[in-house]
């Protein structure tokens, strides 16, 4: 545990000044908060949080679980079916983190607990944000606003579900 914490703190600090993530902490800092009880510390810990899981995944470790879960995401049985195992596994799902994260924190509604539930249809999506984070963290990425919308709704029987960690 304690050596995540270093590792986390590492992390952040690099991404937070570095060119892109300095850029995309910039977008996320002048967001419209709701009128909800989600704060801006809770909002930056959380994104950065989902941010840093997806960096340190690896594919090659993780397969999915019993209940179709991997990643912090839990697919349909339809989806897997008909796609087999899905790609970019980690990307996709900081995409629906993020859009989730942002849409509690712009929504004139009260939240709630959000995971085993679908990306929620309130609130503010802010593609364009969640894209300069995707940028940011994956080097090999051109990620806009329209592919970010483009990604959720291919998601959009995904549903939000614990991250899960083996050594």
């Amino acid at each position: 545990m304690i050596k995540t914490v270093k590792e986390f703190r590492a992390w952040r600090a690099r991404f937070c000044y570095s060119p892109k993530g300095k850029k995309a902490m910039d977008k996320m800092k002048s967001l419209r908060q709701g009128e909800n009880e989600f704060p801006y510390g809770n909002l930056e810990s959380s994104v950065l949080s989902a941010c840093f899981q997806a960096a340190k995944f690896e594919v090659a470790k993780h397969t999915l679980d019993s209940r179709r879960r991997i990643a912090g995401m839990q697919f349909s049985v339809s989806s897997i079916n008909k796609n087999g195992k899905p790609g970019h596994i980690a990307r996709n799902s900081m995409i629906l983190y993020l859009t989730t994260f942002f849409r509690f924190y712009t929504s004139d509604e009260s939240i709630y607990d959000f995971v085993g539930k679908k990306v929620p249809s309130f609130g503010e999506a802010q593609s364009g944000v969640v894209a300069d984070f995707v940028n940011a963290v994956f080097d090999n990425e051109k990620f806009n606003d329209g592919s970010i919308e483009r990604v959720i709704q291919r998601l959009s029987d995904v549903r939000l579900a614990h991250w899960k960690y083996f050594e």
